[in-house]
């Protein structure tokens, strides 16, 4: 998809460059609208750059400051295989102030999501050694980088980079074309090892289901079907792989589907295999 920008050229950048491999997301510390942002990478002490920026207030419109086929001065030694977001925020945001924030969210998820259009990048979480590596696509923070990327700590432990990821692959939360389902509440997302776990309650009231990269699915075929009065929670475990999808059930119990990956970072070894419990009081494995 195409993104609107407001040009704002900074003269600190080198025209030659790597490859299109990680998206790269930073926070500003100081500067909270693109404007002044731009104001600052243009000013010829500043020394730094980035391919983009976003703020909270200008709903739709990215700053542009390098030139994607240029390489920006942001992130150090990883400067060639990136393409950088500067984000108008503080590494030390808590989650819930960062979800307070939803234009800049919304701003975030449009930046990654034309990056990864374009560039082929997988909605895959690196780690320190995958973003350090050069060769490997995704999406890290700047502290991915440690000390080849300056030693920097943002975007910071608050950022939620799985809902900015979940607003960036948008067609989430629309049902499959022959589900003949009206459309799912906001789903609930889990990351294990880079990659997505996602879950949903239907219109409906039928939980589902969905691993990066396959379509949703039912979690519950049994006849009649399981049908819940709230949105879903999922977590994963990281030690084990086991997947939780929480829900409270029409007769008011917490109800838990849970199945384990095959293996770690996987998706689930085989669907509707999944083992309902209601925290009630009894439990049954289909």
């Amino acid at each position: 998809m195409a993104v609107k920008e407001k040009w704002m050229p900074s003269p600190h950048y080198s025209s030659s460059r790597g490859p299109y491999n990680v998206a790269v997301f930073h926070t500003t510390e100081g500067a909270m609208t693109i404007e002044s942002l731009g104001s600052w990478f243009a000013n010829p002490s500043a020394q730094c750059s980035s391919h983009h920026g976003a703020d909270n207030s200008s709903a739709g419109l990215l700053g542009a400051y390098v030139y994607e086929n240029h390489k920006a001065w942001t992130q150090g030694n990883a400067n060639p295989w990136c393409l950088s977001l500067e984000m108008c925020a503080y590494a030390s945001w808590s989650r819930s102030t960062w979800l307070g924030k939803p234009t800049l969210l919304n701003n975030a998820a449009d930046w990654l999501r034309h990056i990864c259009d374009k560039y082929k990048i997988p909605y895959t979480v690196l780690s320190n050694s995958q973003a350090q590596s050069g060769t490997v696509k995704g999406i890290c923070q700047h502290v991915n980088f440690g000390s080849m990327g300056g030693g920097h700590h943002d975007a910071g432990s608050g950022f939620p980079l799985d809902e900015v990821i979940k607003r960036a692959r948008g067609g989430s939360t629309t049902p499959p074309p022959d589900s003949g389902m009206a459309g799912i509440n906001m789903p609930a997302v889990a990351l294990l090892n880079g990659k997505l776990h996602q879950a949903g309650v239907w219109n409906d009231g039928r939980p589902h289901y969905q691993f990066e990269g396959e379509g949703w699915y039912q979690i519950d075929t049994a006849s009649p079907p399981f049908k819940a009065k709230s949105g879903a929670d999922i977590t994963v475990n990281q030690a084990n792989g086991l997947i939780v999808v929480a829900v409270t059930g029409l007769d008011g119990n917490l109800w838990t589907f849970q199945q384990r990956v095959a293996d770690p970072g996987d998706g689930p070894a085989l669907k509707g295999k999944w083992g309902k419990y209601n925290r009630g009081g009894h439990a049954s494995l289909r």
